[in-house]
């Protein structure tokens, strides 16, 4: 019970930070830049990319598969950022008009820290990780 508490509390927070620390612009030019932050519960690192598994806001897990190439790269899909503090992991999908932009993923600098783990090395994931595009089930 007290899980599922702090989870609604945590998700609760995410949803609504971004729209209360939100700014004006002061250009001409509209920005069709929008961000969704959504709740990491574990994170997979394995040859092809990260396996993220994130709190939908059903409060069910959902799962995506990050390329390692978007990460590599300047101006790549993705950037990770380490750090310590507690709100992490999370991550944060930007979306420029309807179409996906890039991810931020937030994680633990410590990868001995429980929400980093390893899979299994028996299944053939490439498919999963041949994507241009990230897909969230919210």
């Amino acid at each position: 019970m007290k899980l599922h508490s702090l989870l609604a509390i945590l998700f609760i927070i995410l949803v609504i930070t971004p729209s209360t620390f939100g700014q004006e612009q002061d250009t001409d030019e509209e920005s069709d830049l929008l961000a969704a932050t959504v709740y990491v519960q574990r994170v997979y690192p394995i040859c092809h990319g990260y396996t993220v598994i994130y709190t939908r806001s059903d409060l069910y897990p959902g799962e995506v598969y990050l390329p390692g190439r978007w990460f590599t790269n300047a101006g790549g899909k993705g950037s990770m950022i380490p750090t310590n503090h507690p709100s992490a992991p999370y991550m944060t999908v930007f979306y420029e008009g309807a179409e996906f932009s890039h991810v931020r993923l937030f994680v633990q600098e410590n990868r001995n820290h429980p929400t980093w783990g390893t899979l299994s090395g028996g299944e053939d994931l490439s498919e999963e990780f041949a994507v241009e595009t990230l897909e969230l089930d919210y």
